[in-house]
């Protein structure tokens, strides 16, 4: 089969390797769509922590195509969406932090690839309503609904996304279907904002046009935001996030700033207005009920781009430079 493989920087090369067979416990998928994630862009950037030679690609859906000893035999032709990682439900992570924290995990295989191998639990089978490519959403859906879950909800008026990528957009319809009354986009480029409104916006703000705070408080009796969320791995929108809310008001990170990267707050402030700040990453608990959440969602529009195996480089280029929403590779045709 075909594999495209990290080597470091924005060096990539398609290789040939043998086809995969199923281990005990595990299935063979032959990939449909895998989603390109900023964490793929981050990685060849030197923004995120990661390690080649490596196949990259985590946001995959497919059909499983042979199933290992232990595996049920009827589980072959399912359509399903595959999550990173399995959990033991056991471990100490599993059961006072994360299921996708797990400390006995066993991985899936990286996914800009023909085929991929994952254990039976990872590959999640998908509503008979979503079609692959909607599927392959889910990972990083799941790492938002698994973040909206975080925050309090009870009579939040206003809510604040700043980011109008993929995870923004999902991240402010999970705000909303938890009952926030009326959620901010917050985005330069247009046409991801005007996405906004079918996921649940009911403001839209041009940061290029105009000062978040003021905007906010323009629309609510000049009061800042109960939650505001940033999605998009800049430390200084986490900072403009702080400074959105209002006293007791809940900051979300779901973006990933650079590691090592300092929060540039005034401690004073965040400590006098009892800002809570969280920090949300990965999928949490919710992976497996995602694939049905987004089901929900009108998801029309979404996908920007589809690149064969190998336009890997140019995918992460143009997801790079925010030319569409969401870019999927397709290396099976």
């Amino acid at each position: 089969m075909r594999i495209m493989t990290w080597h470091g920087g924005d060096k990539f090369r398609l290789d040939h390797v043998p086809d995969p067979s199923a281990e005990p416990g595990k299935v063979v998928v032959r990939m449909d769509s895998i989603g390109v994630c900023g964490t793929d862009v981050h990685i060849t950037q030197g923004l995120f922590p990661s390690i080649p030679p490596k196949v990259l690609g985590h946001e995959g859906s497919g059909v499983i195509v042979e199933v290992g000893d232990g595996v049920d035999q009827s589980r072959l032709g399912e359509r399903v969406v595959l999550n990173t990682t399995s959990h033991c439900g056991n471990c100490s992570a599993c059961t006072t932090w994360s299921e996708s924290r797990c400390e006995n995990a066993d991985c899936t295989s990286g996914m800009f690839a023909e085929y991929a191998t994952a254990p039976s639990q990872s590959a999640v089978k998908i509503p008979d309503s979503l079609d692959l490519e909607q599927a392959a959403l889910s990972e990083p859906a799941s790492c938002c609904l698994s973040g909206a879950e975080m925050m309090r909800i009870d009579d939040t008026e206003i809510g604040v996304v700043v980011g109008g990528g993929i995870m923004g957009l999902f991240t402010l319809a999970f705000l909303k279907r938890r009952g926030v009354e009326r959620m901010v986009m917050s985005e330069p480029v247009k046409a991801r904002r005007e996405m906004a409104k079918q996921f649940g916006a009911d403001l839209l703000h041009d940061p290029t046009e105009g000062d978040l705070t003021e905007f906010v408080k323009d629309h609510n009796g000049g009061y800042g935001a109960n939650i505001a969320a940033e999605v998009v791995g800049q430390p200084k929108l986490v900072a403009k996030c702080v400074e959105v809310v209002r006293p007791r008001g809940q900051v979300l990170m779901i973006g990933v700033s650079p590691e090592g990267a300092p929060l540039p707050v005034d401690m004073y402030d965040l400590h006098y207005r009892e800002v809570t700040l969280k920090g949300a990453f990965g999928r949490g608990d919710v992976f497996a009920r995602t694939p049905a959440e987004i089901d929900q969602i009108n998801l029309d529009g979404v996908i920007s781009g589809r690149y064969e195996l190998q336009d890997v480089p140019q995918a992460i280029v143009d997801s790079g430079d925010g030319k569409g929403v969401k870019f999927l590779i397709k290396p099976n045709g």
